[in-house]
């Protein structure tokens, strides 16, 4: 029995008593996607309305997690929380952005040179906005002293390895 011949109430969408003899094995299987269908919807609605939910307060305390994790402590799944990212005007997750940062604020504290307090200080300042907006570029002078850094370590562990050999 095909699921279009059976006997639908309009009202609720649930198939009326029918005796046994007529619903039999191929009429349960039939109904099964109309029943998954069903579930599928409420899952969406549910989704839809915890995604509203969600404000940029708690997407900002949640940036410096990858995205996956942001999303587990949040209760959505990752799909869920892209999009209502996209609808805060976030077009990237900043994670991967502010560890960079981070991890330049500790390469350069490793030197510790004297004068490199106050660049600290913008990164740091840097990293502030960066969470206010997350669709700010880093500046060049920064991306300059990232790259600076990132030849300065590279030479190094290139020296320590021909030094080992």
């Amino acid at each position: 029995m095909v699921l279009s011949t059976l006997p639908i109430d309009e009202r609720d969408g649930k198939i009326r008593a029918l005796p046994e003899a007529i619903l039999g094995r191929r009429a349960f299987i039939d109904m099964a996607p109309v029943l998954m269908n069903k579930k599928r919807t409420y899952a969406i609605r549910v989704s839809r309305s915890k995604r509203h939910t969600i404000t940029f307060e708690h997407l900002s305390g949640k940036f410096h997690m990858p995205m996956a994790a942001a999303s587990k402590s949040l209760a959505v799944s990752k799909s869920t929380l892209k999009l209502r990212c996209r609808e805060l005007g976030i077009l990237v997750w900043p994670y991967r952005k502010l560890s960079s940062l981070e991890k330049l604020i500790d390469k350069v504290v490793e030197l510790a040179h004297p004068g490199f307090q106050f660049i600290v200080c913008n990164i740091r300042q840097e990293i502030e906005a960066i969470k206010m907006n997350p669709s700010l570029k880093i500046k060049n002078e920064t991306e300059c002293l990232r790259r600076a850094m990132y030849d300065l370590h590279y030479k190094k562990r290139r020296d320590d390895s021909r030094v080992a050999n």
